[in-house]
């Protein structure tokens, strides 16, 4: 029989348990959904990108240990991870993507950090497909992630960013693009890319920003395969960074770019992908930006992330503006700064790469009735 006494404070215990579980559950999801510059005027982006867990205990234990030192070094407000968190194929055969894919948000949600995960070529090869990755990690707390209207199984989705002086006032958008793994625009010999359809999604959502916030926002984007620009970047423009790596872009292109010219919104877009590429620059207004290989499977042994720091500042009449700007941290913690652009020195590229068939008289055959067909599309029109 139990005493009224021990019964109350078990009553009082109980409460209390209850009142903090709410008020800890009603914190970790305000912090992690809503996105705001500190009272400095700062926000801090942690890139993380390629990070291929599973293959190797070890080294999968090693890039544990670099995010959770990363995280510490940068303390960043953000964390973006673009794309190949997982090697999903090997994940299959070693206990599934699920395992792996705690071990890559544990040091995130052990810093209780805000995070957007956008799937690479490898991620979604496994026991799940991208759809089925999406309905756990949106139920993560810590992660960003929202539907995306209008276009149903893709993983495109917005991030908002409000200004220090208020939750109401957006300082900043970043676009988190899908491009898939293998085939672009159904040309079969070729990277995955960001596809027509959901080129107007992102001209719907544009027109919708502009209506509701302005033209000046600050926008940029993440995409984890880079854009078939990035391969002229690298043979016909200054650029500042490693470039150690051929450009994986998609063979044929369905005209990314062109929108992001037309709507006059985006401004810098960060990829992955090539894992020996980290270099930067500016391409007819735009910036592009590799982040820095973040694990330790799969190839090149440079690693590290880049960290994109915003910048609030007001102008005369109050009105917001902000900048940005950023910079790789090694695997050591060292910070290495932006440079100066300068051509590069080596051949040039002439095709996207791509395992196997890129260089063949067939592929090319195929590229130029595709793009006859496009031609034809838009003179129709």
């Amino acid at each position: 029989m139990i005493d009224s006494s021990s019964y109350f404070m078990a009553q009082e215990l109980f409460k209390y348990n209850l009142i903090s579980l709410i008020i800890l559950l009603s914190f970790t999801f305000s912090f992690a959904k809503t996105l705001q510059f500190n009272d400095k005027g700062e926000f801090t982006i942690l890139q993380l990108t390629d990070m291929h867990y599973a293959g190797n205990d070890t080294l999968d234990l090693w890039t544990q240990q670099l995010q959770r030192n990363l995280i510490k070094w940068v303390k960043p407000d953000f964390i973006v991870v673009s794309g190949d968190a997982v090697t999903g194929a090997i994940a299959k055969k070693l206990g599934g993507y699920k395992k792996y894919w705690k071990m890559w948000t544990d040091p995130i949600v052990e810093a209780r950090i805000p995070y957007a995960y956008i799937f690479g070529n490898h991620d979604c090869e496994g026991d799940l497909d991208c759809m089925q990755i999406v309905s756990f990690d949106s139920k993560n707390p810590y992660s960003v992630r929202t539907d995306c209207e209008g276009i149903p199984l893709t993983t495109n989705f917005i991030v908002p960013v409000y200004s220090s002086r208020s939750q109401d006032e957006l300082a900043a958008n970043i676009w988190m693009f899908d491009s898939g793994s293998e085939v672009c625009d159904g040309f079969v010999h070729s990277w995955g890319c960001v596809e027509r359809y959901q080129l107007e999604w992102y001209d719907q959502e544009s027109k919708k920003i502009k209506e509701q916030h302005g033209d000046d926002l600050h926008q940029f984007a993440f995409v984890h395969i880079p854009i078939p620009e990035f391969r002229d970047l690298y043979n016909n423009y200054k650029i500042d960074g490693i470039a150690d790596d051929w450009v994986g872009c998609p063979f044929v292109d369905p005209g990314f770019f062109d929108h992001v010219k037309a709507n006059k919104d985006i401004a810098a877009m960060y990829v992955g992908h090539d894992h020996k590429n980290e270099f930067a620059g500016w391409y007819d207004g735009i910036e592009l930006v590799y982040g820095r290989k973040s694990g330790y499977n799969a190839y090149g042994d440079v690693r590290g992330a880049r960290v994109i720091k915003l910048k609030e500042g007001f102008d005369e009449k109050g009105d917001l503006k902000v900048t940005r700007s950023s910079y790789i941290v090694t695997e050591t913690g060292f910070i290495v700064q932006p440079k100066a652009p300068k051509p590069r020195d080596g051949e040039s590229l002439d095709h996207c790469s791509f395992p196997g068939a890129l260089s063949t008289w067939r592929n090319r055959i195929d590229k130029f009735f595709w793009s006859l067909g496009h031609y034809i599309e838009k003179i129709l029109r």
